[in-house]
């Protein structure tokens, strides 16, 4: 367990406004103020005494007064040469001396392919916050999660009872909502995806939603818990919910009977929610010192659902819960005062990757989404933010200014800056994770490949040609659009302007980029919920995962494999594991699926199905898969049989008694089977290959007198 709530309580001073600027009064007046050092080896003490004895006396104005022009062009030059053009005493820094040209210019220009290649030069990061607010009656308890920062650029943060939202575009301040005594103060805070309404957990077990534009109550979640909800997070329109009484609670705000899916696992206080970034997997770290993996995939309405990684390595409790943004299977998990650590897992398999030991409570874990960086945030002894390159996890730098513990952090919509909230009642804003290089850099010219246009045509017509199968087409997204520009070397010119693409174009047109990997992988969760099937989007993502394999997502190629097995009789499944690593297929999901396709190809039914109960899990996380795999035994078994006995169909099938009736009826209504009168075995319809007919062809006669001359002794 770590410390809650810290009830040690101080005077004040002075009343503060929440979120205003906070400023460090001086002691004195002489205090922060630059001094001036001179540098004694820059200093020409020869020349400076010459300039304070004679050299403003009357005798060098007259000189001067009487040079010819000529001579003070001269004396000038000389000066410069010999470098006696001082124009001061005393020397701050050293100015830096002019290059010196080796060689001839006609021959530099030419040696310029031999220069060595400019190094990227360090980051830097600022050790001290840009901005400072006061952040009065915060409460100050490890479980709580009372900051986060929404998609419209609105800081979020609950001082009490009070929730209050700070604009960062324009840095104005409003108050949102005060909470009555006998429901607050608020427990936990957080924005919808749209960055517009905002979630509030509450110390009496209610979830407030609130719209912020017009300041308006929508509606109150109640029965999820029986006491206060510490920790929210959004995924789409579920807003996930953790108590104190160790329930999860995903909770579908458009209906009216809001709880739809309940997860148990946790014994004590869930203080961490986070959803992955493709809404698939939730991890869950509670005060029982466990960090639980669910499968969204695997969720059964109204039950609880089983957890699909129960972790325990850690000592203390957990909080600090982070998703990687560039690898999908990779989290981030720290924990208190008792542990220290900060460790790094796979949640497909559930392994533990790494484990570093902080020296200090982990209150609060950040990824940068421009950088492989991670952002820690701690409390004693020195209350500070580490940055950590990963996966080395070297420190790149402390910051240090809070006081106390710094229990919230949350990262700006565009990932720059981190906002820090801490017991000492300040709020810090810290430029830690710097300007994405595509803003660093202008935007360069589109420059066409040669010929890409026919190549586009020619991949359009090819489509046209040889046709796709049955497509669902995918959402717009900025990145969609962005790679589609930058693939065409075109600018979007105004809204207006701007075309939704769909998966399958995208891939026509930008296959190799790997800018398009994420919304490959949403179109493979796509497929499996609407059971529709791309076997082009599917190849191009192996195809990336080939040239990026740190961000290969084995959960996804399961899936991926899984849907081509549907797809049989068709070459899918070996079209895609030509495509899989040789490591990857040594892993034991992957066995399974080659067994299982092994079996199918060769028509041994019975051991498929007992393959299939024994790996259950896996099956069925891909809707539709026993019903496509049925079919395809049908297909098999009408090109071999044209009567078949229902003890082989039941085998082919793996049905009996009254679901095999309903499938047989079915089979006769639509597919045109006949179920036999005397024994009850099924007439399967005619066709090329249960039914093949010797044809004769009247051209391939040959006469009796061709044949005489090939063969004399026949005449």
């Amino acid at each position: 367990m770590d410390a809650g709530m810290n009830t040690s309580t101080h005077l004040k001073a002075q009343a503060r406004c929440p979120l205003q600027e906070h400023f460090l009064p001086r002691k004195s007046s002489k205090e922060n103020l630059d001094r001036f050092i001179p540098n004694r080896s820059a200093m020409d003490f020869d020349y400076a005494h010459y300039a304070l004895t004679e050299g403003r006396n009357g005798k060098d104005q007259v000189t001067a007064a009487v040079s010819s022009p000529s001579r003070e062009a001269y004396r000038k030059q000389l000066a410069e040469t010999m470098n006696l053009n001082h124009t001061r005493i005393l020397a701050f820094r050293n100015k830096p001396q002019a290059p010196v040209e080796l060689l001839p210019t006609d021959h530099s220009a030419s040696l310029l392919h031999q220069q060595p290649k400019s190094v990227k030069p360090r980051r830097y990061i600022p050790q001290t916050s840009e901005r400072t607010l006061d952040a009065p009656d915060i409460v100050d308890d490890f479980y709580l999660n009372l900051l986060d920062w929404g998609s419209a650029n609105v800081l979020a943060i609950a001082l009490g009872h009070t929730v209050y939202l700070w604009d960062a575009s324009s840095g104005s301040t409003s108050e949102l909502v005060t909470i009555d005594e006998e429901k607050g103060p608020v427990t936990s805070i957080n924005w919808a995806p749209d960055g517009r309404h905002v979630a509030l957990g509450l110390n009496n077990s209610e979830v407030q939603l609130w719209d912020s534009g017009s300041n308006r109550q929508l509606r109150t979640l109640k029965g999820c818990h029986q006491s206060r909800v510490g920790s929210l997070a959004w995924n789409n329109h579920i807003l996930t919910t953790g108590g104190m009484d160790g329930q999860i609670v995903n909770n579908d705000v458009r209906i009216r009977s809001h709880v739809v899916e309940t997860y148990r696992g946790h014994t004590q206080e869930v203080c961490g929610l986070k959803w992955s970034g493709s809404g698939q997997q939730l991890a869950s770290g509670g005060n029982d010192n466990v960090v639980h993996i669910w499968d969204r995939s695997a969720a059964s309405s109204n039950s609880t659902t089983q957890y699909l990684h129960r972790l325990e390595e850690h000592t203390s409790a957990v909080k600090a819960l982070a998703w990687c943004p560039f690898q999908a299977n990779l989290l981030a998990t720290g924990g208190g005062g008792g542990d220290r650590t900060i460790k790094f897992w796979n949640t497909h398999t559930g392994a533990c990757l790494n484990s570093v030991d902080t020296g200090s409570q982990v209150c609060s874990l950040l990824w940068s989404k421009n950088e492989r960086e991670l952002l820690s945030s701690h409390g004693f002894t020195q209350n500070q933010l580490t940055l950590w390159k990963y996966p080395s996890m070297v420190k790149m730098a402390e910051l240090t200014g809070h006081t106390s513990r710094v229990l919230y952090m949350a990262q700006s919509p565009d990932g720059c800056t981190v906002a820090s909230a801490a017991g000492d009642e300040t709020l810090r804003f810290w430029n830690v994770f710097g300007v994405p290089e595509t803003a660093k850099k202008a935007a360069p010219k589109a420059t066409h490949e040669p010929f890409s246009h026919v190549n586009l045509i020619a991949q359009l017509i090819k489509r046209r040609r040889f046709g796709t199968k049955t497509l669902d087409p995918s959402p717009p997204s900025t990145v969609i659009n962005r790679a589609r520009k930058r693939e065409m070397g075109k600018e979007m010119e105004s809204p207006k302007e701007q075309s939704s693409y769909t998966v399958e174009q995208l891939v026509a047109v930008n296959p190799f980029n790997p800018e398009i990997l994420p919304d490959l992988e949403n179109y493979v969760n796509e497929q499996v919920t609407s059971q529709t099937y791309s076997l082009d989007a599917n190849l191009c993502l192996l195809r990336l995962y080939q040239f990026e394999p740190e961000r290969m997502n084995t959960h996804i190629v399961a899936r991926i494999l899984l849907k081509a097995l549907m797809a049989m009789p068709a070459p899918d499944f070996s079209l895609c594991l030509f495509l899989i690593p040789e490591r990857v297929q040594m892993e034991e999901q992957f066995k399974t699926l080659i067994v299982l396709s092994h079996y199918l190809e060769t028509g041994r039914f019975q051991q498929f199905w007992d393959e299939a109960a024994k790996n259950r899990h896996i099956l069925e996380s891909v809707p539709g898969f026993e019903q496509a795999i049925q079919a395809y035994a049908s297909h098999l078994l009408s090109l071999s049989y044209q009567k078949v006995p229902r003890s082989v169909l039941a085998e082919a099938v793996n049905m009996d008694g009254a679901s095999l009736d309903k499938f047989i009826e079915h089979q006769v209504a639509n597919s045109g089977w006949i179920v036999a009168k005397e024994d009850g075995s099924i007439v399967l319809p005619q066709n090329e290959f249960n039914r093949p007919e010797l044809k004769k062809n009247p051209g391939e006669n040959v006469s009796l007198e061709h044949i005489a001359r090939i063969f004399p002794i026949l005449g």
